[in-house]
């Protein structure tokens, strides 16, 4: 999952299948990881205006990863990068 895709500018060839994704600053440091039933619907709803974190970021990059057992991949990605925004 480390194939970085420039924020809004290419959301539309995120799928829109269920998995996980990664947000990151200007230079790829993840900031915020996610799950959801549609990755590419998630990533247009970003920045979360639930979470004041991420109102303060400014998001470059995504990343994403399709699978099935998205609960457990996420909570191994956030142990894995220790995200700021999901401390919130």
């Amino acid at each position: 999952m480390t194939n970085w895709y420039r924020f809004k500018d290419d959301i539309s060839i995120a799928p829109t299948d269920e998995g996980v994704y990664l947000l990151g600053d200007n230079i790829q440091n993840v900031v915020y990881v996610g799950r959801a039933d549609n990755i590419q619907e998630r990533l247009e709803q970003h920045p979360d205006p639930n979470n004041p974190c991420l109102q303060r970021k400014t998001i470059q990059y995504f990343a994403y990863e399709v699978t099935s057992n998205s609960e457990d991949k996420e909570q191994e990605l956030i142990d894995k990068y220790d995200p700021e925004c999901n401390r919130t």
